[in-house]
């Protein structure tokens, strides 16, 4: 009976004696905002009071494969979990912001800027593009400042320096064509403009227009003229190439007014000049054939001739055809052998004979004579 009772009096007894059932937690969701000048490439949130498991403790780059661009937001979805965690970001030029403590329940917004930071101003006085820029402590291994960034020739570019609160710096500079200049004990809170080159060498401008049917894939140029060395430095395109039609605006700080300058086109065929002006501001042009003038002064008729660029493996077609050239005779033609071209020719007797690495850009006219002397 006692046992019906109370039976009894569980059933009647009011609902809020029941327990409520546990709240769901709250959906954590929280807007990142890049006010700075940085491309914003990693962002890490995570629990500091959880007990730290085997791999990294900060966890999975929240952005993925996202980048937040300056002046960009990006919605950061966390799911459930605990309020207070700690966070740290990873700009693209390297720079790291970290906070030990964020509420991403009551805060609606994270916003990175430029406040904690300190430009330095990197000036390029060269005409090849800067491609890396590497800072360090003394007797430490830096980073590259620059990012994906690059600075090109003649230009400047503000890196901004994250949490870094010395003032001397080691600097390694590399270029295009991997030409490097290195500096020591850099104080960049005295002097925060560093300058690579000499601003006071000329800047001369000229531009590049490719009129053959051909792409110019490098463009290559040689302080001076005369100079024997084979180091032509960095390619003057970079990136780019020059489809037929095309123009490029060349940018060369010289002293001298003469250069040498070195085309190679996607084929391979390569053309160089050996001393082109720069200081009259006139088109460099590359065109789609050159007209050769051979002018025949040897006792024999020449049955062939083979005009071919010095790199070519093999001498190409005949450019007479079907007609050979008297003694005496004219006869212009047309080859895309570039300046630096290697000759033969091929008598009615079958004899051959040979000339090489003719720059047939400085002389349009050659004259074959006996004893075989092209002039």
């Amino acid at each position: 009976m006692i046992r019906f009772l109370l039976a009894i009096m569980v059933l009647a007894s009011p609902a809020w004696a029941q327990p409520k059932p546990a709240a769901p937690a709250p959906e954590r969701q929280v807007l990142l905002r890049n006010n700075s000048q940085s491309v914003l490439r990693e962002v890490y949130l995570w629990d500091q009071a959880a007990p730290q498991q085997s791999g990294d403790r900060q966890g999975p780059d929240r952005l993925g494969t996202d980048v937040v661009r300056p002046g960009a937001t990006h919605p950061l979805r966390l799911g459930a979990g605990p309020c207070e965690m700690a966070l740290r970001v990873v700009f693209d030029d390297g720079g790291v912001e970290s906070r030990a403590l964020v509420n991403v329940c009551t805060e609606r917004e994270i916003i990175l800027d430029d406040r904690n930071t300190r430009a330095v101003e990197v000036v390029n006085n060269t005409d090849v593009e800067l491609m890396q820029l590497f800072l360090s402590r003394p007797n430490a291994v830096g980073r590259d400042r620059l990012g994906t960034a690059t600075v090109p020739g003649n230009d400047s570019f503000t890196i901004r320096l994250r949490g870094e609160t010395e003032c001397a710096f080691d600097l390694r500079a590399i270029f295009r064509g991997n030409r490097e200049e290195a500096r020591q004990n850099v104080n960049i809170c005295t002097t925060p403009r560093i300058a690579f080159g000499d601003a006071s060498v000329p800047l001369r401008e000229l531009n590049v227009a490719n009129r053959t049917n051909r792409v110019l894939r490098e463009l290559f140029v040689m302080a001076g003229p005369r100079e024997t060395a084979n180091d032509w430095g960095a390619d003057r395109l970079g990136t780019a190439v020059l489809n037929p039609g095309q123009s490029f605006l060349l940018r060369i700080r010289n002293p001298a007014c003469r250069v040498r300058l070195r085309a190679v086109f996607a084929d391979n065929r390569t053309e160089e000049r050996l001393d082109v002006e720069i200081c009259g501001g006139q088109e460099i042009v590359f065109a789609p054939g050159r007209r050769v003038t051979l002018i025949h002064d040897h006792r024999r008729p020449v049955r062939e001739v083979y005009l071919s660029a010095v790199q070519d493996a093999d001498w190409g077609a005949n450019l007479l055809g079907e007609r050979p050239i008297a003694a005496g005779e004219r006869r212009e033609f047309t080859t895309d052998s570039g300046c630096q071209a290697d000759l033969r020719v091929v008598f009615d007797n079958g004899n051959a004979e040979e000339a090489r690495n003719l720059d047939v850009c400085a002389r349009a006219e050659i004259t074959l004579r006996p004893g075989w002397v092209a002039e």
